[in-house]
C-alpha cells in the first residue's frame, strides 16, 4: 500500500509509519503547509519525496485544497494519513482524495480538538488514549478505525499524558 502522508510540523506517526512500513505500506509522498516543517527533512533524508503547499494569504480553503490535490495527483497512493495537519479539510479535498486518516491524542469522541490532554487532565477520567479515525469535514469526528487505550495516573501533567499516549498507543 502507498501512502500519502500530510503533517505541519513534526509529524512524528508518519516517521514511525515510514521506519516500521507495517503491512509493508510505503510513503509515496509526504506534503505540510509548513515549509519549515521538521517532517519534510525527516522524510527526504528518508528517500520519501516531500512537497510544500503554503495556503497564501487570503487563499480560500477550497483554493488551497485545490492546490493541494494538483501536488498530489503526481504520486500515486492508496491512502492519506494526516498527523498533525492544522487544516480542516472540506469536501474539496476528502471528495476528491481516497480516504483520509487522522491521528487524534484522545478516545474520541470526547476532547476533540488541540488541547485534547488539557481537557483530559480538567475532566478527571482515568483512561485517555489515541484515536485513529477517517477524516471529515467536521473536526475530529469521523468514523472510528481503532483506539488505544492508557492510564491516566493521579499527578499526571500534560507532557506526561502526550508522552504516554505517543509511546504508549500511537506508536503501538
Amino acid at each position: 500500500m502507498h501512502l500519502a502522508g500530510m503533517a505541519s510540523n513534526n509529524g512524528r506517526n508518519l516517521r514511525n509509519i515510514a521506519e516500521r512500513e507495517p503491512g509493508g505500506a510505503t510513503f509515496a509522498v509526504v506534503v505540510s503547509n509548513a515549509p519549515d516543517a521538521p517532517i519534510l527533512d525527516a522524510m527526504s533524508d528518508r528517500g520519501v519525496p516531500t512537497e510544500v503547499v503554503p495556503r497564501e494569504d487570503g487563499e480560500s480553503r477550497r483554493s488551497h485544497e485545490e492546490r493541494v490535490l494538483d501536488v498530489l495527483a503526481e504520486y500515486g497512493f492508496d491512502l492519506v494519513c494526516m498527523d498533525g495537519y492544522m487544516r480542516i479539510l472540506t469536501g474539496t479535498f476528502l471528495d476528491a482524495a481516497p480516504t483520509t486518516i487522522n491521528v487524534h491524542p484522545s478516545l474520541l469522541p470526547v476532547f476533540p480538538g488541540m488541547d485534547a490532554h488539557e481537557q483530559v487532565l480538567e475532566s478527571g477520567v482515568k483512561t485517555t488514549g489515541c484515536t485513529v479515525h477517517v477524516a471529515t469535514e467536521a473536526v475530529d469526528a469521523g468514523p472510528i478505525v481503532t483506539q488505544e487505550p492508557v492510564p491516566v495516573y493521579d499527578g499526571d501533567t500534560e507532557q506526561d499524558l502526550k508522552q504516554r499516549v505517543l509511546y504508549e498507543a500511537e506508536f503501538v
